[in-house]
């Protein structure tokens, strides 16, 4: 089937599931891009063609979104990460580097932690960080699950929710881009992926906080959104630039920069800034 995204192909997984991404451009370092919590490849579009001016980019879906196939094991981190790993043995490459919006930073960082020799640069989009405690409080897991399985019960009847704030974000992509992500994002079975990941999401952060795994060496950049629209951010957010800032100052290549247009959506609001953040990789001499 075909994609507005990019050119589609499938990695092959041991246990036999299917990875499903989209690639764009040719050329090395190839840069992987790896989504948010219950997001899939359409959330890069904005992003994709400009690298692909300069190499290949590759974006995917994690088991369960998009047209990757269901996963029946329990989706927390650890499990991400492995699939992860397997789609970079499928496309072949010695060293990568990974890009990663929100939950998307974790699972790269421990990627990287766990194969150092396989990762060249990391840009971590507005990253969720395991050291705040907001993200293992009880009261606002039980909202999330719960409005994502009235979703899932209301998408099963053919009722379609879409967010505000996802309504805003897909009117700044172009019409087909708009079509092909709103199509898969109100399907049942993508409503309970991402409910499984956030099912999981606290015991894997719980055991990132304890884990002594150090970062390679390499280039890494995190940019935080500074925009706080919202109450929630407004309480969350200077603590989240805080832990973006003490990541980075202690590697020996960290760089922090601020999406002074954006919130947490800082692909879709200011995708020129994480563009020139992978192209400062790319282009960086070899150290």
């Amino acid at each position: 089937m075909s994609s507005v995204f990019g050119d589609p192909g499938y990695a092959r997984l041991p246990d036999g599931r299917r990875l499903h991404y989209v690639s764009q451009g040719e050329g090395r370092p190839v840069v992987v891009l790896e989504s948010g919590l219950g997001a899939t490849r359409t959330e890069w579009g904005l992003v994709m063609p400009a690298i692909a001016e300069r190499t290949r980019v590759v974006a995917y879906d994690r088991a369960g979104l998009g047209r990757s196939d269901h996963d029946p094991h329990r989706r927390h981190l650890d499990r991400m990460v492995e699939d992860l790993g397997h789609l970079l043995d499928h496309l072949g490459e010695d060293r990568y580097i990974l890009a990663g919006h929100s939950l998307g930073g974790p699972i790269i960082r421990s990627y990287a932690s766990a194969h150092p020799e396989r990762v060249a640069g990391l840009v971590l989009i507005d990253q969720a960080a395991e050291d705040l405690d907001f993200y293992y409080k009880r009261s606002m897991r039980a909202v999330a699950m719960g409005t994502q399985s009235v979703m899932a019960g209301l998408a099963t009847l053919g009722v379609k929710v879409v967010p505000g704030e996802v309504r805003r974000i897909l009117a700044l992509f172009p019409p087909d881009m708009r079509a092909e992500a709103l199509a898969e994002m109100t399907r049942p079975s993508e409503i309970r992926a991402s409910r499984a990941e956030y099912a999981a999401l606290a015991e894997g952060f719980a055991r990132l906080r304890s884990s002594t795994g150090a970062l390679p060496p390499v280039p890494i950049t995190a940019i935080s959104g500074a925009l706080t629209p919202s109450k929630v951010e407004k309480q969350v957010r200077p603590q989240l630039i805080a832990s973006h800032r003490r990541l980075v100052e202690a590697q020996p290549h960290g760089r922090h920069v601020l999406a002074e247009r954006s919130g947490h959506m800082v692909p879709q609001d200011e995708p020129d800034l994480v563009i020139a953040e992978i192209l400062r990789l790319i282009t960086r001499p070899a150290s």
